[in-house]
């Protein structure tokens, strides 16, 4: 019992740390020195373009991404899985969503990119649930995935209500989450994608693109590590 306690104290330690790091916003000096040029209609723009990717990849992008890795392998090494492993393929999406940002800074192209960064983000969350023991087809699992992002994307009081929705997500609608994560992360991402469409000075997006790649692998794993231990602990109870 005393191991149960303090496996989920450390958990719990984390998800702590990780709401008070991100309590208030910091704003990237992008966003301050280009945030007065963006053009008002970017916003909803932007909000259409995640919401399209999110549609395409539920309905359509799950085989593709999957191509682009062993499920297998994720699958059968979710037991032995260890925090070296972990860090490593974590490292492997930071920088890979890094040279993407930059490269397509270099080119100037920003809003075309909105498709490739989400496959990248899923892509990073598919294999943590894998290597964690969930799937992530079923809707339930879609709308946890979405709040992971929400969870990535937001600071303050809506890091906070990202928090509540996460233990209270039973009676969540998957086309609400969905809107919902669209508009958080099209107001975040703003400024970032208005300059990642300026050929060569969108290069410097792409420090910002794996920033929040490092944030989302942060947060993913919190998030599924407590989920698996509740599991484990459900499972012998019955």
């Amino acid at each position: 019992m005393w191991k149960q306690k303090l496996r989920i104290y450390k958990i719990e330690r984390k998800e702590r740390r990780y709401l008070q790091k991100y309590a208030k916003k910091k704003e990237p000096w992008i966003e301050q020195k280009f945030a007065q040029k963006v053009p008002k209609k970017l916003q909803s723009t932007l909000a259409s373009a995640f919401i399209k990717a999110f549609d395409l990849i539920f309905s359509k992008g799950v085989s593709w991404i999957e191509k682009t890795y062993d499920k297998d392998t994720f699958q059968q090494t979710t037991w032995k899985r260890n925090h070296k492993n972990t860090k490593r393929i974590a490292k492997h999406h930071i920088l890979g969503a890094g040279i993407s940002g930059v490269g397509l800074g270099l080119l100037g192209i920003g809003l075309p990119d909105i498709f490739l960064y989400t496959a990248l983000l899923f892509r990073n969350l598919y294999q943590i649930a894998l290597q964690n023991g969930f799937s992530y087809e079923i809707s339930q699992e879609k709308i946890f995935i979405l709040l992971l992002l929400q969870g990535t994307f937001c600071s303050g009081d809506e890091l906070f209500n990202v928090y509540h929705k996460l233990n209270h997500r039973q009676h969540l609608k998957l086309e609400e989450e969905i809107k919902c994560t669209a508009s958080m992360m099209s107001h975040t991402l703003l400024t970032l994608k208005f300059v990642q469409g300026i050929p060569l000075v969108g290069s410097a997006t792409g420090v910002y693109d794996a920033l929040y790649m490092r944030r989302l692998s942060e947060y993913a794993q919190i998030q599924y590590e407590k989920r698996k231990f509740y599991h484990n602990v459900e499972q012998k109870q019955h």
